[in-house]
């Protein structure tokens, strides 16, 4: 190719790219500067207002996947605004890990910084426990169980304002598991 027509091709492909602005040759304009808007104050966030708008009374059920067993589940939660106390009375009916529907159990702990809630016990039914809890999603892990075929239990599961739900995976003594499912509705 003559270099005459070589330079023409480049000048071409040149002109080309600068028009379609891939050209690096090509000035462009400088964009017009933005106004920074005057930052406004960070609206506060109360845990306290968001606990008690889920405080109430939520009935439903729970299903062993597994076993293919079922039973009821009430939950009742309150808080303490002086106290920052979350409490939760839950009430389980049916085969539970096995066994005969067990006594009401409560459950309670304070709220912490960033909305998180979290708190430790012992239950009669789900042993030495703790409860975590970052905005409304939780998780639960119990250990020694005093059940004799039972080794632990672990659950997660959300609550809305409306509903709590969740899965539950029981660990059994004799290395199998046992899976479930629970939903409640707030009354």
């Amino acid at each position: 190719m003559p270099s005459a027509r070589r330079r023409l091709v480049a000048l071409t492909t040149l002109l080309l790219l600068a028009a379609c602005g891939g050209g690096s040759g090509a000035a462009k304009p400088s964009p017009s500067p933005t106004p920074t808007p005057t930052p406004s104050p960070s609206p506060s966030f109360d845990l306290g207002a968001l606990a008690l708008a889920f405080a109430g009374s939520y009935s439903g059920s729970w299903m062993n996947t597994t076993f293919n067993t079922k039973g009821t589940i009430l939950a009742v939660i309150s808080f303490d605004s002086a106290t920052q106390t979350v409490t939760a009375n839950l009430t389980v009916g049916g085969n539970v890990l096995g066994g005969p529907p067990p006594p009401p159990d409560t459950f309670s702990g304070k709220l912490g910084q960033l909305g998180s809630l979290g708190f430790s016990g012992h239950s009669p039914t789900f042993g030495d426990f703790t409860v975590t809890s970052t905005g409304p999603t939780f998780v639960m892990k119990a250990q020694n169980i005093p059940n004799a075929r039972v080794d632990h239990l672990e659950a997660d599961g959300v609550l809305t304002g409306t509903t709590i739900s969740g899965t539950y995976k029981v660990f059994l003594k004799d290395g199998t598991t046992a899976d479930g499912v629970f939903s409640l509705a707030k009354s």
